[in-house]
């Protein structure tokens, strides 16, 4: 379950609401021997899962368990960057999938407007913890996601 990038700007949205979910953890395949963060589905039995690095998933875990680092890492100096800015993060929505391959989009906001950045599921889901701004997937990407890569209603695997 890779996770990696994908790009677009606030007003394009368009076709169905995404899905709203949150953070159900972070796990290592035993398999694979990598980092796996979950996502699920706020109002339903769905769950996606994404393969991560092992430095998207440390950032991921601390700030899953308020472990505040001795030192600012990447997601954090983000953090400080936007917030320096006056700048928030409005929402992150995991936005497509594509041959094995998650893209995301992280909504930025500042003084009343928004512009979409292209991201890593992994990183777009740091930042979003660390500003508590909500998650979403598209719900073409859990179709997508149960069609490519198989699995059930309730869980998809990649």
């Amino acid at each position: 379950l890779l996770a990696l990038s994908g790009c677009g700007r606030a007003d394009d949205a368009a076709g169905p609401l995404p899905v709203e979910v949150r953070v159900g953890g972070v796990a290592v395949d035993e398999r694979s021997e990598s980092p796996v963060v979950i996502l699920e589905e706020v109002r339903g039995p769905r769950k996606l899962a994404l393969w991560i690095g092992f430095p998207e998933a440390s950032a991921i875990a601390s700030q899953l368990e308020s472990v505040a680092a001795p030192r600012p890492g990447t997601h954090d100096l983000a953090k400080r960057l936007i917030d320096g800015l006056e700048g928030t993060i409005a929402r992150v929505v995991v936005s497509d999938l594509a041959g094995g391959v998650f893209y995301a989009r992280i909504v930025l906001a500042r003084n009343g407007r928004s512009v979409e950045i292209d991201a890593r599921p992994s990183d777009a889901i740091a930042l979003a913890l660390r500003f508590e701004a909500p998650l979403f997937v598209s719900e073409p990407v859990f179709a997508r996601a149960l069609e490519e890569m198989g699995g059930s209603d309730d869980e998809q695997r990649i």
